[in-house]
């Protein structure tokens, strides 16, 4: 979300690194932030959570506006299994997910249900959050789960250079196999 520093953070990294993308959340209150994300020149944004899972046109509007400034719009969800049906029968044009999706099912809702939904749509991509378990997972064990299902990427809470360090290593040496 572009709120305090992460703009700044977000324009500094744009200019400093040449492979920089931005992928942005909207803000779930009255002011989405979509114009500030399209200034810093996002590639997709995802409508949070609090506004995709509640299923209305609130949503269609919100996705809708994205997509007219030419940018990929995404559905972020805390509740996927049903957010995910939903929006595959009655908004087919998003293809981008950001998901709920660990090892121990945590924040999941019905684990299997979804591994077999994200799964079962190759068309589609999921891009993976709370991966780590809300740090009750080791990053091996967390990116050799999600290799193994039809995530594409994942992101992870960090706290320390280190923890950046080694958690980028790992999932890099497991999720970049051939």
């Amino acid at each position: 979300m572009p709120a305090g520093k992460v703009s700044e953070a977000a324009r500094i990294m744009a200019e400093t690194h040449d492979d920089f993308i931005i992928i942005g959340s909207t803000f779930p209150g009255p002011d989405p932030l979509i114009e500030e994300l399209a200034k810093l020149d996002a590639k997709l944004i995802f409508a949070h959570g609090m506004i995709s899972d509640k299923k209305d046109d609130n949503l269609i509007k919100l996705l809708d506006d994205i997509k007219s400034r030419g940018i990929i719009p995404g559905i972020a969800t805390h509740n996927p299994v049903s957010t995910l049906e939903h929006a595959f029968e009655h908004i087919p044009y998003v293809k981008t997910f950001l998901i709920p999706f660990n090892a121990r099912g945590m924040f999941m809702g019905e684990q299997k249900k979804l591994e077999d939904i994200v799964n079962s749509h190759k068309d589609h991509y999921f891009i993976g959050m709370k991966t780590l378990a809300a740090g009750k997972l080791e990053p091996l064990k967390a990116f050799e789960y999600i290799s193994k299902h039809n995530i594409c990427c994942s992101t992870i809470g960090m706290v320390t250079a280190e923890e950046a360090k080694i958690s980028t290593e790992i999932a890099l040496n497991v999720l970049q196999k051939p």
